[in-house]
């Protein structure tokens, strides 16, 4: 639900590029109560895998009967003859059906006639080795989605449709519940998909009884059936249970859309709902552990307060199961009664002064900035890192890189402003360590452009070679050195985290490559390793633009006691 509310700027994108277009939208059977919501869709088709998990339905259930009803079900929609489609689905499944539906303008993933995975939009190439580099990425999956179809993303925003009609039937219901109009509704989402995501039962029960206590605030349980057991426990810890009101696995969709608008905050966790509540403009604050990650699938709408543990292993890699889940007791229910509390009298999110000790929490605000984009503010000024250095070059690198404006002459190559940033957002008196460590990347980086430029001599001996018709022999030589060459740069990049974002890039690209027309293969190689260089480069220059800003003058080395010999002096 949540991945639905997040592509509605691509729908609404496609409607303003294609105003004369019929927008159809395929669904799984999960969530086919929830597409008249989504604004611009003229028509849905639901895809009811689900119902085969039902074993009292099918007592028999073998591969041919699955494979039946996909024959089918492609079969009917194939005469529809769509002109594109934007896949946003990493499923093989996925891929082979839109390889059986014949469509021949794709955005995202799909696959050739052997079943090889194939991603030929640049910000779907960058989708895809997203997840292996996470603490390297800036960028929402609202963005993802919407550049990936070459739609404005500074145009659009999140959105759901909300009938009249359910705005006065859940009017009704807050009547019945004698809730005030001046009374502060706050709903909590307690559960999520993943239970280890999730913050404990106990520390929500703490926090409503806080919000009662300072607020006289109304506190309202969403969730499913299925979470009915947690809100029981958040309800029976709780010393001021009277105050909460208990919908978990009581509301359809349009109820709890109904509910959300009543309220003045959301407490969540990286939820379908959270998403609703900021397409309604619902305040959120976001609570991000385990594998949820704000800079992925925060809330895309200004205005909203999300919280992380600050520690190295946050966030968990995808496919990490942890057996001891520390970073949900690193924020506590005073940090979001504190900051609810400060909301109300300032009408901002600010930090208040009663917050203590938040080395090993990351509090973001979502807001907008001069580039029409939604960015993650800092609200604790923490040390900066080498990850955090890392993920600001990202930004710039990848939308200069990926979109076609950039090739153009480029849009983000401004040192001077990716410097500022790092200085407004952290704190930056102890980066003398952090330098050491960019000098290193910056000398790993050279050795990476070296091995890059190795590979354009070799694809060019390729092109060169088979003009003369040379013999099999030579050519499975030149193409060993290619490989030889290839995984050289996967060997150096997986050495070192923060550059393997460029060279995961590269190795995705690659993928790509079809037919047996070896010139055009050599070429397209050939272009591959010229816009790793032009990547390298851009990154290098980021680094050197940081490090020469930060680093100290060897004049006034006995000012700040370092030793001359490791004192950097920049242009050397």
């Amino acid at each position: 639900m949540g991945d639905l509310v997040q592509a509605t700027p691509l729908i609404s994108g496609l409607r303003q590029k294609y105003p004369e277009a019929k927008i159809t939208l395929m669904v799984s059977s999960d969530f086919a109560m929830f597409t008249p919501n989504i604004p611009d869709i003229d028509d849905s088709i639901v895809l009811d895998i689900r119902q085969f998990t039902d074993k009292g339905r099918w007592k028999k259930l073998t591969w041919v009967v699955l494979y039946r009803y996909l024959e089918t079900f492609l079969e009917d929609v194939k005469p529809l003859r769509f002109d594109l489609v934007v896949n946003l689905s990493h499923s093989k499944l996925s891929a082979l059906m839109i390889l059986f539906l014949g469509i021949k303008k794709v955005c995202g993933f799909m696959c050739n006639a052997t079943g090889d995975r194939m991603t030929r939009h640049p910000w779907m190439q960058y989708f895809g080795i997203e997840p292996f580099n996470r603490i390297f990425n800036p960028f929402n999956l609202v963005e993802i989605f919407t550049r990936s179809a070459d739609v404005k993303l500074e145009d659009q925003r999140i959105q759901i449709n909300v009938p009249e009609e359910t705005k006065t039937s859940i009017t009704e219901q807050v009547e019945r519940e004698n809730i005030g109009e001046d009374e502060l509704l706050i709903g909590i989402q307690a559960g999520s998909s993943l239970e280890n995501r999730r913050w404990p039962a106990r520390y929500f029960a703490e926090l409503a009884d806080l919000l009662v206590e300072r607020l006289n605030a109304r506190i309202v349980l969403f969730g499913v059936a299925g979470e009915a057991p947690l809100a029981e426990e958040i309800r029976n810890l709780a010393v001021r249970r009277e105050h909460i009101i208990d919908l978990t696995g009581k509301t359809d969709i349009t109820q709890l859309i109904g509910w959300l608008n009543k309220c003045s905050y959301l407490v969540t966790n990286d939820t379908g709902t959270m998403h609703i509540a900021a397409a309604l403009g619902v305040r959120i604050l976001g609570l991000f552990f385990a594998h949820a990650h704000p800079y992925e699938t925060g809330p895309y709408s200004p205005g909203h307060v999300l919280f992380q543990a600050r520690i190295t292993c946050a966030p968990c890699s995808y496919g990490v199961q942890c057996n001891n889940i520390i970073c949900i007791h690193k924020v506590k229910p005073h940090h979001l009664c504190s900051m609810i509390l400060n909301h109300q009298k300032m009408n901002a999110w600010t930090l208040p002064i009663n917050m203590g000790s938040l080395d090993e929490v990351n509090i973001f605000e979502t807001r907008y900035g001069k580039d029409r984009r939604l960015n993650l503010k800092p609200l604790a000024r923490h040390p900066v890192g080498l990850g955090d250095i890392f993920r600001c070059c990202y930004s710039r690198l990848w939308l200069d890189s990926l979109q076609e404006s950039a090739r153009e002459g480029g849009t983000q190559s401004d040192p001077e402003g990716l410097v500022k940033t790092i200085r407004q957002d952290y704190d930056c008196d102890d980066i003398s360590v952090v330098l050491t460590s960019l000098r290193e990347k910056i000398a790993v980086l050279g050795d990476l452009t070296g091995i890059g430029r190795k590979g354009m001599q070799g694809a060019g001996n390729i092109i060169r070679a088979f003009r003369g018709k040379p013999s099999p022999e030579k050519l499975k030589a030149l193409g060993d050195e290619i490989n030889r060459i290839d995984e050289r740069l996967e060997l150096t990049g997986g050495a070192h985290p923060e550059l393997k974002p460029v060279v995961d890039m590269f190795k995705k690209r690659k993928e790509n490559f079809q037919g047996e027309n070896v010139i055009k293969l050599a070429g397209a190689t050939l272009r591959c390793y010229e816009q790793l260089d032009e990547e390298l480069k851009r990154l290098t220059r980021f680094l050197n633009a940081v490090v020469e800003s930060f680093a100290v003058p060897d004049f006034q080395e006995d000012q700040v006691g370092v030793k001359s010999t490791n004192a950097f002096v920049p242009g050397r």
